[in-house]
């Protein structure tokens, strides 16, 4: 692995049918992760971790992506179609990150 921090992207959807508050969530998500030391993009496939954040159960900004990269996808008040209470769901995608980020990273040699 590389010394650089990891990129997430926090990647919308085009926000027609919004149920929940896009903007808050990815507010909270992206201050807690900057402080942690990761480096926040919004809208891209070029990452190491992506976010997808859809205001609504069509889940636009995942449907379209046809990306690979570890991810977790918010979807109305879904986190990888699981419900979650709006207010828990930028936490709830933070830890989904710590935990993937984690299994990617590999200890360093002796």
């Amino acid at each position: 692995m590389s010394n650089r921090p990891f990129r997430i992207s926090i990647r919308f959807c085009g926000g027609c049918n919004p149920r929940i508050d896009r903007r808050r969530i990815a507010a909270e998500m992206k201050d807690c992760l900057v402080k942690s030391g990761y480096v926040v993009i919004y809208n891209s496939l070029n990452a190491d971790f992506i976010i997808y954040l859809s205001g609504c159960t069509a889940n636009c900004a995942r449907r379209y992506s046809g990306s690979s990269t570890p991810a977790a996808v918010i979807a109305a008040n879904t986190l990888d179609a699981v419900v979650v209470a709006e207010e828990q769901l930028g936490m709830q995608a933070i830890k989904k990150v710590r935990d993937s980020i984690g299994k990617l990273e590999k200890p360093l040699s002796s």
